[in-house]
């Protein structure tokens, strides 16, 4: 990939890449990746005539690391994708996320309908259906409350050389490469804040607001042997969807899906960006001659 670029938005210095000419796809990481998650979906998207703009989301990557929780409620990581697309000129960029870029891009996408072209989501449904997780779902994401615990949390992942760590992660994704960023200064505590300002058990607490329907075309992409998050999340998604709805199992990748299953992924991205029209733009009846 080329050497990232820098750009100052709401207060914090974001890292990204920004390769290729076209309508915009802007890709959006997760925990705890960078714009690196990318790097087989940049090339296959910019040969396919699209611009490729790849940030490190605020605490990750060589982006700026605020160490207070509330740097990273979700409204605030939206309006850094917003003010990014401000300063690059990009009025109207396809979305894809994975993660919590997934869930960043779920929210961009029903808060700001008229400046997303399409959607695609990887691994992480709608916020809607999380709302009301099952049983099931509150045991595989068991992780979640472990990180709520600040210099605690931490300290024990930390210890033993990472032993906790490297256990909550396996051999999935680029599980050699988060160590080193991890351990950059102030690295692991704003990984974790991301956890601490979104998915505490308070915040199941406050009352529950409906969510606008998402009228952008939208693709949902689930790993058949993602051990994070069950099926039903993105499965049940389509009915916030106004727009046009896809979903696709990969059976052969886990939650890591641009790293597990590449080419299939780059084949559903290039298969389904700027094809479809949202659902508030309907089309004109054609005058007969």
């Amino acid at each position: 990939m080329t050497e990232k670029k820098f750009v100052r938005v709401n207060d914090v210095e974001l890292a990204y890449v920004d390769e290729g000419e076209g309508d915009a796809v802007i890709l959006l990481h997760g925990f705890p990746d960078s714009s690196y998650l990318w790097r087989h979906q940049i090339p296959a998207l910019v040969e396919g005539g699209f611009r490729v703009i790849a940030p490190d989301l605020r605490g990750f990557g060589d982006s700026g690391k605020p160490q207070e929780a509330e740097a990273y409620g979700m409204q605030t990581i939206v309006n850094d994708v917003v003010a990014l697309t401000m300063k690059l000129g990009v009025k109207r960029p396809h979305l894809v996320g994975h993660d919590w870029g997934a869930a960043i891009a779920w929210m961009y996408a029903f808060l700001m309908p008229r400046r997303i072209d399409h959607l695609a989501v990887l691994s992480v449904g709608h916020p809607g259906v999380f709302a009301n997780p099952s049983l099931e779902q509150r045991a595989a994401s068991w992780y979640m409350l472990f990180y709520q615990f600040p210099g605690v949390s931490e300290e024990l992942l930390r210890r033993n050389g990472w032993r906790l760590f490297k256990e909550i992660m396996g051999r999935d994704g680029d599980y050699d490469r988060y160590l080193r960023d991890l351990a950059r200064p102030g690295a692991l505590t704003a990984g974790l804040n991301w956890y601490r300002a979104n998915r505490s058990p308070a915040a199941e607490l406050r009352p529950a607001r409906p969510f606008p329907p998402v009228l952008a075309p939208t693709l949902g992409i689930w790993g058949a042997g993602d051990k994070a998050l069950l099926e039903e999340g993105m499965a049940a998604s389509g009915k916030f969807v106004k727009g046009p709805w896809r979903y696709e199992r990969v059976e052969d990748a886990g939650h890591w899906l641009p790293l597990d299953a590449p080419d299939e992924v780059n084949k559903l991205l290039l298969g389904f960006l700027g094809t479809e029209r949202p659902a508030h733009e309907e089309r004109r009846p054609r005058r007969r001659l």
